[in-house]
């Protein structure tokens, strides 16, 4: 069978698609089966099973490990490209056995981000930014005998942009309102926005990256407190802000930088907790990460101030990952905007998909555009994702 004729067998009017992660935490494999129909604006999207695996603790350490500039190895980050794969295509076999749905078109796979850089550098005649997500596809699709894309960022470099974020193409498609202004905030690891004004168009969307979500203050729980994270913001919550230490955080130029805009690991990274942490010798450490979560919240209220809020106003803010559940955190959002309403994508009357589902969905829906051959860049026309067939 030749290639136009494989992906001719692949229905197109409807489309059962998994869509595959490992997110900035590298806590766990999300694995989600979504049902498709219709392209870009049209889509109908419905969330059919989800279910995350824990990544094992020797393979979270040596992902972690190469994230790192200063610790990253080249055989790892090779290792890294096939075990991130099986591992993804375990968790998929697993799921498979466990929901046994009657089919499965295709798997999107958004693998395991170990660098991400679109800051453009000059390298001999060539001017180039990159991006790194390990995980090859080849391997999913041959583990798993199911025809998968993966490597949805770097298309976009083609064309100036970053490669991210790429969740406002989803928030763009489901979470918009006719009368509300909206803005989606996913506290992950890294923290991102999208922002829809009432009725928006897909070129009146403001999306970026506004930086560290939970990283920093996962850091601090596990160093200081020897918690995985801050559950509930309850370490916070015992802590005083220090105004002083804020004020000298919050002057990091990649809150100032005009969007759209990205970042990861690579900025927020060991040696950057460590500076924070030198910065705040002879303060207790409740009070430590009580500061690291006050600037996680007025870094994000800073740039809504000076990149949002001057073109719509707020009426509702939805959060969503693992930040959603800092009660410490989310009381901070509440006092920057006491006119807006600040609820959890959970509660949203209107909310298609579980706030945990998200980023599988995403995916899932990126992976049936790319088959439908329609971009869903949301500055370019872009064709993101690069295919890897099953053996025949």
């Amino acid at each position: 069978m030749t290639l136009a004729q494989r992906l001719n067998a692949i229905p197109n009017h409807e489309r059962f698609g998994i869509g595959v992660l490992s997110g900035t935490s590298v806590d766990g494999v999300d694995v989600g089966l979504t049902r498709l129909s219709g392209t870009g604006e049209t889509t109908t999207i419905k969330l059919l099973a989800f279910q995350t695996f824990p990544i094992p603790k020797p393979i979270r350490e040596r992902i972690l490990k190469n994230c790192d500039k200063h610790t990253a190895t080249l055989p790892e980050i090779s290792e890294l490209n096939v075990l991130v794969a099986e591992l993804f295509a375990d968790c998929i076999l697993r799921f498979l056995k466990q929901h046994r749905p009657k089919r499965v078109d295709f798997i999107a796979s958004h693998g395991q981000t170990l660098w991400h850089n679109p800051k453009r550098e000059r390298i001999g005649k060539f001017r180039i930014g990159s991006t790194l997500q390990v995980g090859d596809g080849s391997v999913i699709a041959h583990r798993t005998r199911i025809l998968t894309i993966s490597n949805f960022r770097t298309a976009e470099f083609v064309f100036g942009k970053d490669g991210a974020p790429l969740a406002p193409y989803l928030d763009f498609l489901l979470f918009r309102h006719a009368q509300k202004n909206r803005v989606l905030l996913n506290l992950g690891g890294i923290s991102n926005l999208t922002a829809l004004k009432a009725n928006a168009k897909k070129e009146d969307v403001i999306y970026f990256d506004a930086g560290a979500g939970n990283v920093l203050i996962d850091k601090a729980a596990q160093r200081l407190f020897q918690k995985p994270f801050d559950r509930d913001g309850k370490l916070a919550a015992q802590g005083k802000v220090n105004q002083s230490l804020l004020r000298r955080w919050l002057k990091e130029p990649f809150y100032r930088q005009k969007p759209p805009k990205s970042t990861g690991r690579e900025l927020f990274t060991d040696a950057y907790f460590e500076q924070l942490l030198a910065d705040a010798s002879g303060i207790s450490p409740t009070d430590f990460i009580a500061t690291l979560t006050a600037l996680t919240a007025q870094s994000l209220v800073m740039q809504l101030e000076r990149f949002v809020l001057p073109n719509m106003t707020l009426d509702e803010l939805i959060v969503s990952g693992g930040g959603a559940n800092n009660k410490t955190l989310i009381e901070m959002l509440k006092a920057a905007f006491p006119k807006s309403r600040v609820l959890k994508q959970d509660d949203l009357t209107d909310n298609p998909i579980p706030a945990k589902a998200k980023e599988a969905v995403l995916f899932a829906v990126l992976g049936h555009e790319f088959l439908s051959g329609k971009s869903a860049s949301m500055q370019t026309p872009a064709l993101l994702g690069t295919l890897s067939f099953p053996p025949k």
